[in-house]
């Protein structure tokens, strides 16, 4: 329900069209009204109260109050606030009047931001779907793009990771459609920029473009999808300040189960029998590893729980706006405070925003917006030179429970590769500081009330130093390992735009006209240096000069990239009922050779609003709104990544890389050489899409809009490797083809029983994707190498599982003779182990026998959540999810070890000679083990359910607040991932990355939190 947010806004409010007619009561003849205006949670401040065609009006004061006077016998009272119905009141004399608005929940006359503008919900013919702020305000999220998570459909969010500052999600919008960057374009504020640095209380409203026909004004970076977010502005009145802030304990939303020391050594020693060999550990050893009386040398550590901890966060935001009708100004400052579920793991974030508007005359109006983040994160590292955060993780889901974590006189255990523990608490830091600046002028000049012109400049900025030391560890009197050395990175980038829009925006009748035409040009620069030395004499000295001289390295380097480009939007309309829009954008980019520079980005719209046609009158009373609309544009994509996942600047340019020296005339000269080929016919990506939908109001209380898309790139940029006899190394072409089609549903339900208001909002979408051509080949692997079996396949999803299939295991000797061979292994089969299938049927089990066994993009994605009100109280509850999507599972699943690794718990249902029905293949030794091989046994269906956030909120009664001047306060819980329902292995996140399970875990939040407004 809409809790009247914008209780401090003065000023008149529009009457929409659609309207209720209360009954009232007559006191008495008279000319002057008084009256108050309220809804469910008590009186509306700044609602407005008009006589219907005239200038006669007021708006509503702090208590809800309004006093008109002059009024006559017939007069039509309009009361109006933004979000709810209008409702007109025949005056007949009476001298009070009491208004229950009611929120309009179909929102017709919605205004959403779209590209270069805003336009009427009800008029759009793309593809728009905006974020609902209820949805997303008061919820302890730490960055936007997980919070966007299941809000939208068609916009597909993954959370990999709960590590502080590296939390972001993943957003794919309609799928993937290019082996290139798939991340959607960002707009704040009409400025490309990112949004993970964007304080969430600062947002107004967010909204996504999913099709060509509204995001083809965006032209060559628009093929993935566009996000807009607004920051909020200020509006005419008093000054009103807001304080938003939220406290939360976190911990671990699963944790993977592992077997015990005991466990361990008697499965261990079951092994070593059935395949021939002597057990290796005692009963009384076993009894020790049991019982705990001797830990210091029958260890049995729990790693996830020496590390695992309960953590703590927080977010602050204060927020003041106000001004006149020349000049309006909103401020704020935020910070947010996150420790991580591990030891010095942690997040320090500070937000600044000033937003400016003002009118110097009657014809101009200008806006200044300026915004700062800092961001501090910090993060320890292991002992070895690349021992970042996966390098932890992975030795704490592989080390023994037999090794011990930390001795009693301080020292540690250790295995060949170290201890995680140590790593945490005495090793090496990494530190991030990310510095980010935007700052956006405008001016827009009215000449008349149909045609302006608007110029805007803006400049990003972003720095980030990275500081990375890591030590040398002494585990014990015995070990030690590492190199302590320092490695210091600075990025830096800007990126200077400059924009011209005139708008021409006129009525003729019933004809309604919007024409917009720009030019937009950019400037981007970068810059990244990198120094490093090691041989420090101590621990102690952090410097970089401390580090020998001889060790030194240093390299750093420069790109540019610039665009220039023109686009132009036609709308029109008639009456409402016949809508039009056409956009068309030329794009010009320094990536690509002259003659292939500039790409022409078109797309058409169209849509039919039946209900407004005269022949549904009878109908629109309980079909309030039903509209037709279909589209069809083409947009491209420059954004080409090397083989490294970096960004690749000059692919049409031949390039030297310098440092290969050669001997000149008995002695050593500088040099260097052309390594990469080039290809002069570069061009752009191109991304064609189609769709139609249907959108439907149904009695002032449902809307549904049902979707299909057809999205299909092709001309993708892909990376080719040259013969071996050619001098030179890859190049880049346009190759591969890639389609995404699909089905997107959403509905919303709103309606008040009693004193009871009840809403339900969901969405679901339908995505299948096919890789068309992959190039020469007929299929490649992600990120160039059989790593976790990740294949790109011609008539498969991207991203699919590329793994062995299974036939149960061996039961009996006469399956173990008559099964085909392996080649991939020369190791013994027994029985219990696994029958990998010949699928090519040569008698022979090898790497070619592999096929696709699921992806680890999903087919569904889906959002809904159930909400209510009742006097002052409110709940939400929200769910999201995935469906038909896939995880392979590796080294997380263990092995017998005493040092490097353990077995999951999973395999206690392990085939045994007593136990042959089990869900698993037997659990050999590591000389005798087959049944690891990446299989569909390790394919996991990681399909889930899982309840974002719940949140129960209480808003303290309006007449009591105004007694102690205080306009708002409520106070509120919120839980965030508290279930998740999955068909993954117990303890494993269905969100994490396939492969090793070196993910840092996503979190529970358990929060309290409060808005206050004076």
């Amino acid at each position: 329900m809409l809790l009247s947010t914008a209780f401090c806004s003065i000023g008149s409010t529009n009457a929409t069209e659609r309207t209720i007619l209360p009954a009232t009561g007559i006191s008495q003849q008279h000319k002057q009204l008084k009256g108050v205006v309220e809804d469910v949670f008590g009186p509306i401040t700044g609602a407005s109260v008009v006589v219907k065609g005239t200038t006669n009006g007021i708006v509503t004061d702090m208590d809800g109050n309004f006093v008109l006077n002059d009024l006559k016998q017939g007069d039509i009272v309009v009361v109006s606030f933004i979000g709810y119905l209008t409702q007109e009141i025949k005056y007949t004399g009476q001298a009070s009047l009491k208004v229950e608005l009611k929120e309009d929940t179909q929102k017709l006359e919605e205004v959403i931001v779209v590209g270069y503008g805003t336009q009427k919900k009800v008029n759009v013919t793309g593809s728009v779907a905006n974020v609902d702020n209820k949805l997303f305000e008061n919820r302890p999220i730490t960055n936007v793009s997980s919070g966007l998570q299941g809000l939208l459909p068609g916009v597909s969010v993954t959370q990999s990771s709960g590590q502080p500052g590296s939390d972001t999600g993943t957003i794919r919008v309609r799928g993937t459609g290019t082996l290139n960057s798939a991340d959607p374009m960002v707009i704040v504020d009409g400025v490309e920029s990112t949004m993970n640095d964007i304080d969430a209380n600062d947002i107004e409203s967010i909204s996504v473009l999913k099709d060509a026909a509204s995001s083809a004004i965006y032209g060559s970076k628009a093929a993935n999808g566009v996000i807009l977010i607004t920051t909020k502005r200020g509006k005419s009145g008093k000054a009103t300040i807001s304080y938003s802030g939220n406290f939360g304990l976190t911990k671990a939303t699963s944790i993977p189960e592992y077997f015990t020391s005991a466990q361990v050594a008697e499965y261990w020693n079951a092994a070593l029998e059935y395949e021939g060999s002597d057990p290796i550990y005692t009963a009384e050893e076993i009894q020790k590893y049991k019982d705990g009386s001797d830990p210091e040398n029958y260890s049995n550590t729990d790693w996830h729980d020496l590390v695992y901890k309960t953590a703590f966060q927080q977010t602050h935001n204060i927020n003041v706006s106000g001004g006149s009708e020349t000049a309006r100004y909103m401020a704020s400052v935020g910070y947010q405070g996150q420790d991580g579920i591990i030891d010095n793991f942690n997040k320090n974030q500070y937000n600044m925003r000033l937003n400016l508007d003002m009118n110097p005359t009657k014809k101009m109006e200008t806006n200044f917006s300026l915004s700062y983040t800092q961001q501090d994160i910090n993060s320890p590292v292991g002992a070895y030179s690349d021992g970042g955060v996966a390098q932890i993780l992975r030795l704490l889901n592989r080390i023994s429970p037999m090794v011990v974590g930390k001795y009693s006189d301080g020292t540690y255990g250790s295995v060949s590769d170290g201890n995680p523990l140590a790593w945490i608490e005495n090793g090496g830091k990494q530190n991030l500081k990310r510095h980010n600046l935007l700052a956006i002028g405008s001016a827009k000049y009215n000449f008349l009330p149909s045609l302006s012109l608007k110029a805007q400049v803006a400049y990003k900025m972003y720095l980030e130093d990275k500081d990375k030391y890591t030590k040398r560890v002494q585990y014990n009197s015995t070990y030690a390992q590492g190199t302590t050395s320092k490695a210091v990175t600075n990025t830096f980038y800007d990126r200077i735009t400059a924009d011209i829009t005139p708008e021409f925006k006129k009525s003729f009748g019933k004809h309604n006209l919007n024409v917009l035409a720009g030019f937009h040009s950019e400037l981007y620069s970068y810059k990244q240096t990198y120094a490093y030395r090691k041989g420090y004499p101590s621990n102690s000295l952090t410097d970089l000069n401390a580090g020998s001289a001889s060790t030194a390295q240093a390299e750093g380097y420069t790109r540019q990239l610039a665009m220039l480009s023109w686009f132009g939007r036609v709308n029109y309309d008639y009456a409402g009922k016949y809508l039009f829009e056409a956009n068309i954008r030329y794009d010009g980019s320094s990536r690509f050779a002259e003659e292939n520079r500039w790409g022409t980005f078109p797309s058409v719209s169209a849509g039919w609003r039946i209900s407004e046609e005269g022949f549904f009158d009878g109908l629109r009373e309980k079909v309030n709104n039903l509209k037709l609309r279909a589209s069809w544009g083409k947009l491209g994509n420059q954004e080409i990544l090397d083989s490294d996942g970096n960004p690749s600047y000059y692919p049409t340019v031949s390039t030297m890389s310098l440092g290969y020296d050669y001997a000149l005339g008995g002695s050593l000269a500088s040099g260097g050489l052309t390594y990469y080929a080039v290809n002069p016919d570069l061009k752009w990506e191109a991304t064609t899409t189609w769709g139609a939908a249907v959108d439907v109001a149904l009695l002032n209380k449902i809307t549904f809009t049902a979707e299909y898309y057809n999205k299909t790139t092709s001309g993708i940029l892909m990376e080719m490797n040259t013969a071996s006899t050619f001098a030179l190394s890859s190049y880049y072409a346009n190759l591969a083809k890639i389609r995404n089609s699909g089905v997107e549903l959403s509905v919303d339900y709103n309606d008040m029983f009693g004193k009871v208001g009840f809403n339900f909002g969901g969405n679901i979408a339908f995505n299948k994707n096919r890789v068309l051509d992959i190039g020469t080949n007929e299929y490649e692997y992600v990120n160039g190498t059989d790593n976790y079996n990740a294949v790109n396949w011609v008539g498969h999803a991207m991203n699919s599982i590329y793994a062995y299939e299974t036939a149960g295991v061996f039961q009996t000797q006469e399956e173990l003779d008559s099964w085909p061979e392996y080649g991939f292994t020369t190791k013994t089969r027994r029985l219990g182990d696994v029958k990998y299938v010949d699928t090519n049927g040569d008698r022979k089990v090898t790497a070619e026998d592999r096929t696709i066994q699921g992806s680890t993009d999903p087919k569904v994605t889906f959002g809904f959540n159930i909400g209510a009100t009742f006097h002052n109280f409110d709940l939400i509850a929200f769910f999201q999810g995935a469906a038909g999507v896939s995880r392979i599972v590796s080294e997380g699943i263990g092995a017998l070890s005493s040092s490097t690794a353990k077995p999951n718990s999973l395999w206690l249902d392990s085939w045994t000679p007593t136990n042959t029905d089990a869900q698993y293949p037997r659990l050999a030794t590591p000389n005798a083990d087959i049944n690891t091989e990446y299989s569909d046994i390790w394919v996991q269906n990681s399909s889930y359910l899982r309840m974002k956030d719940l949140q129960i909120g209480y808003t303290f009664p309006k007449a009591l607040l105004n007694k102690i001047g205080i306009s708002k306060l409520r106070v509120y819980y919120s839980g965030q991932n508290l279930l998740t329902f999955t068909g993954m292995l117990k303890g494993w996140d269905p969100e994490a990355p396939a492969g090793r399970g070196n993910a840092f875990p996503q979190t529970v939040v358990n929060s309290v939190g409060l808005n206050l407004t004076f």
